[in-house]
């Protein structure tokens, strides 16, 4: 279930030691450690709370590893009419397209970091830090919590 990998990386990525990733999780080094090493799998709660700790979705913790591509389309097609998805064929490149305005915002704000990173003005770190902590980092979920804020 959790990646121990994704979880080491997200821990040096905020520059925290295994302890103090413990405390801010109240969980033990050890189990931070034992997590990391895939010796052992942490409780939903727990996972939350080390999620909740490193300021991350669960799901930036959490191994997606797909057996095939056809398990990848079957998944398209099991989200098709949620995310409103649909391909187009323009001249012999295919795309999917989404008419659903969360999706479309993930994929405007993920082109965005792309061509930054192309272009020099974030780092690997700092795209791979986004992808992670994605949806917290969003532009667009800021922008919404702001307005909501404005509107209380």
């Amino acid at each position: 279930m959790i990646s121990g990998k994704k979880l080491k990386e997200l821990r040096l990525m905020r520059g925290l030691t295994q302890k103090e990733l413990a405390i801010m999780s109240k969980l033990t080094d050890a189990a931070i450690r034992n997590y990391e090493l895939g010796n052992r799998s942490p409780t939903k709660e727990q996972l939350q709370m080390i999620a909740d700790a490193l300021q991350v979705d669960i799901s930036a913790l959490i191994d997606h590893d797909p057996i095939s591509n056809t398990e990848i389309y079957q998944i398209i097609f099991d989200y098709e009419k949620d995310m409103k998805f649909r391909p187009i064929i323009e001249t012999g490149t295919a795309r999917l397209v989404s008419g659903n305005t969360e999706f479309s915002d993930f994929l405007v704000e993920w082109d965005e970091m792309r061509t930054k990173h192309y272009n020099g003005e974030i780092s690997d770190q700092e795209l791979d830090d986004w992808k992670l902590s994605y949806p917290k980092k969003s532009r667009f979920l800021r922008k919404a919590n702001t307005k909501k804020d404005r509107n209380d």
